[in-house]
This record gives structure tokens, sequence and C-alpha cells, in this order.
């Protein structure tokens, strides 16, 4: 009974309220025109890809006086034929009449563009007219929409869990048995583009590749990846793989690409081979998984960068990498993840500076994890070498180590800069153990140019110019700008000159 009178007592508060609602006066609005002036002139939307809706931009109509105005109508200036859509205090359409503006008020109208598909760039212009008893004035609208190749999913993994939890769904589609990307306009991928076995995927030199949120490429057993395999391309003029968000806010926010595998997951079986690319913005960016001993090397990198990722930018359990002329930078845990397997680098350059606080170091090696339930397993860590490499960051160790002697656990690091704790003893490394760290330099500036630009040069004050070894410069002769460097070679990436 008393949950019927509460229910009761609320629906008359209800009705009362809405009563009180219609019976408000209308509003006494100026019979003459009235000035009316707009936060914004004109409104940039960023650029799109076309048949893909924008972001939303909005600008306010002020009423600077102390009389009410009846606007007649704020339409677009091209009407039904225009890519804009607008949205005044809630109506939307392209024709919205009679809007009342209190005095010393104001209201919102909100923008978009979704573009029809044309040609590789088309700049998109439009106005919003808003008259009020004969005055009329506008606002003005451009964007600048891009063509793009999009591959959307067709098929979907389910993966299914326990309750409370929901599935996991994985959209995907499967590419062309030998698929080329070219640099002719840009690619966008929606869940995940599968190579499948037996197939490949060319992605040619300064081809842009874009990814939705949870979005990646699948390298599945027996599928193969290659990124300007001519070699065509350059440090400077590379292949870029990103997030598909073009504003230029979103130019290095991690986290923005990626699905459950990361975002370039080579499957047990598969191989990646990467010249003279920049894959940058997601969550993981390159996964690779294990390998049988007799396997080849299952990720090659060469003269590229790879930055600016939320959780690891390149995570080895039990593969086989290998890398050289590589700048990895920036990472909310780690920048390479090595877990037992094989990993051969040469002059490379590791650097996290990443926005966020963080407990663990840019490289971290291992031959052990925890499987959740308090037990370790373990993976042999059969070779990590280093060789002419910088590693450094802001914390104050970015080389970490995790082993015990159930399993393998080799690694050597040569010629390299490090930043790194020299308290040993409760680490499980010793710094003066030459089988280990030979000719390094430890917890020293490596100085680049400007790394807030992506610059990781080294200026004439840094520790790691001409501290590197012959035998790495003997086989990488050329930096990643093909800069000589087999007399004094610097650690790291980039040669000084």
């Amino acid at each position: 009974m008393k949950q019927q009178l509460k229910l009761y007592s609320l629906f008359i508060l209800i009705a009362t309220g809405l009563i009180a609602y219609s019976c408000q006066p209308g509003y006494d609005t100026a019979s003459d025109p009235m000035n009316i002036t707009f936060s914004q002139d004109t409104i940039y939307l960023d650029t799109v890809f076309s048949t893909v809706g924008s972001s939303t931009r909005s600008f306010t109509i002020r009423n600077t006086s102390n009389e009410n105005i009846l606007i007649d109508k704020i339409v677009l200036g091209k009407g039904g034929e225009s890519p804009f859509r607008i949205n005044v205090n809630g109506l939307s359409g392209e024709d919205i009449n009679n809007i009342i503006l209190p005095a010393f008020d104001s209201i919102w109208v909100f923008v978009e563009l979704t573009a029809p598909a044309g040609g590789s760039e088309m700049i998109w212009t439009d106005s919003i007219v808003v008259s009020n008893k004969g005055y009329v004035n506008d606002v003005k609208l451009i964007s600048l929409a891009l063509d793009a190749h999009f591959y959307f999913p067709n098929k979907a993994i389910t993966i299914k869990q326990n309750p409370p939890y929901s599935d996991i769904i994985i959209p995907y589609s499967i590419l062309p048995k030998n698929a080329i990307w070219s640099n002719d306009k840009p690619h966008v991928v929606y869940g995940y583009a599968i190579i499948d076995s037996g197939g490949t995927l060319d992605i040619l030199s300064e081809t842009k590749v874009h990814f939705h949120a949870g979005s990646g490429l699948w390298i599945s057993s027996g599928g193969e990846l290659k990124i300007d395999e001519a070699n065509i391309g350059s440090y400077l003029n590379p292949a870029i793989l990103e997030g598909d968000r073009l504003e230029p806010f979103y130019n290095n926010i991690a986290g923005q690409w990626g699905g459950l595998f990361g975002g370039l997951f080579i499957q047990r079986g598969g191989k990646a081979s990467i010249n003279n690319a920049w894959i940058k913005n997601g969550t993981i960016g390159i996964r690779c998984d294990s390998v049988s001993e007799l396997e080849e090397r299952n990720l090659i990198i060469k003269n590229s960068r790879i930055t600016d990722f939320s959780r690891v930018s390149i995570y080895s359990g039990f593969g086989n990498i290998e890398m050289e002329n590589v700048v990895v930078a920036n990472a909310g845990l780690y920048g390479l993840y090595c877990l037992g397997g094989r990993s051969f680098i040469d002059h490379c350059t590791f650097i996290n500076e990443f926005p966020a606080s963080r407990s663990t170091p840019m490289v971290g090696l291992f031959n052990r994890y925890d499987d959740g339930s308090g037990q370790y397993r373990y993976r042999d860590l059969r070779e990590a070498y280093f060789g002419n490499c910088i590693i450094s960051g802001s914390r104050e160790s970015e080389l970490g180590f995790d082993f015990d002697l159930d399993a393998d656990f080799n690694y050597q690091i040569q010629g390299c800069l490090i930043k790194i704790k020299p308290n040993h003893s409760a680490a499980n490394y010793d710094l003066t153990n030459t089988s280990y760290f030979y000719q390094c330099v430890f917890n020293e500036d490596p100085s680049f140019i400007l790394q807030t630009s992506y610059n990781y040069e080294l200026d004439s004050s840094s520790k790691a110019i001409d501290i590197g070894l012959s035998a790495p410069a003997i086989r990488v002769p050329y930096d990643a700008q093909k800069k000589n460097r087999i007399i004094d070679p610097d650690a790291g990436a980039l040669e000084k000159n």
C-alpha cells in the first residue's frame, strides 16, 4: 500500500510539472531585425575519410540585446545536397525554423560531415545561413575529405566466456591470396584483416594504413606480411600504420587501435618483414607468437619507428626477431617484451618518455611468467643480443630481467648506452660481468636533438657518440638515414655526423 502511495504521489508530481510547463506564457519577440553574433565565423572540420562521419564541431549564436529574438530560419546553404549535418538545440535537419533566442542568451549549433566517395582528395564547403526578419548572416563550413580503400569485416570469431563475463566477438575479413596495398590512396581497416595461410600482403613504400579502434592485421600460420620489401622508401618517408582519427590532436595519442591480439599479430607459423615504416598510436604494436626451434625468424624490422603504444610496442612470446636501425619510443608498459625465444638487435634506439606513470622498464627480458594461479611457467630465452643500442628513458632503470635457473637465460649486451640501476645484487645482474655487459656506458644522457618532435638524432653532447663496437657496425654499415657508420660508430639507430 505504501509503495502504491509513493507511485501515486510521483505521478501527481510529474503531471503537475508537465501542466505548469505547458502553461508557460509564450515569448514576446522583437518586431524588428536584431543583431546576432556567432562565436566563430568559420568552422573547420578536420580531415576525414569519405563515407565516414566526422567528429562533431560546434559554435554558438548569441543574442546580446535585451529583447527576445525569433530566428526565422537556420539552414544549410546547399540544402539536401550538402554533405554536412546540423543540430540546433536538439533539432536536426537541413532547414530549422522558428527558433527563440532569449535576451542575453545563446543557442548551440552542432555540425558534422559525411563526405561521399569521390576523388582522392576533395575540399567540401557550405555555410549555415541564419535569417532574422530579413537580416541574414552565415557561418562558413570547410573540410577536407580523403577517398580510401576500405576493408570491412564479414565474419566473426566468438570466444566463449564463463558468466558473468560476456563472450568476446572478434570481427574479421580474409584478404585475397596475394594482396598488394599501394600508396595511391589510404587504406582503412575495420576489425582484423587476415593474411591467410599461403597468402601474402605487400604494403608498398609510403603507403598509409589506418586502423579503426579494435582493429589490426592478423598474419596467420603460413601467411606473410611484407612492408616495403623493395626497400624503395626511407626512414623519413615511410609507410605509416596508425589509427583512423585524422585530427592533429590524435597524432601521438596512444591506444587508438589494436584488437585482442594486438595491432600486428604474427601467429605461430606466420612471418613479417618490415622496412621503412612508422607504426604508431595503438595498444600493442606487434605481437609475435611462439616459434619452434627449427623455424626461421618470424619478425624482421629495419629502418623504422614504432612509437606511442599504450601497452607494449613489440611483444615477443618465444618469437624469433631481428631488428636493425629501429627507433622504439614511448610505451605504457614495455617497448620490447621478450618472454623466451630469440632476439638479435643491432643499432636500435629504445627511449621511453611515456606521458603517464609506469612501473616497468622499456626493455624486459624474461624466461618465466606467472600463469595466474601463483605458479611459474617457463620459456627458454635462447638468445637476447643487443649491439650498439641505446636503452634509456624517464625511469631509474629501463632494462629489466626476471628469470631463474629452471630455464635458459642467455643475453649479451655490447657497446650500448643503458639506463639501469647500478645496484645489481638485488636484481640478478652484474654490470661488471663482461660476458653480459661488454664495453657499455651506464646511466648517461643520450641527448637527442628534439625527441618531442620524434627527432632521435644525437646532439653534440650525447654520450652515445663513438661508443659503438665495430662488429655491429660492420653488420649494419649505414644508419637509418643511410649515413655511413663504419668508422667510430655511435650507439643507436641514427648516427651523429
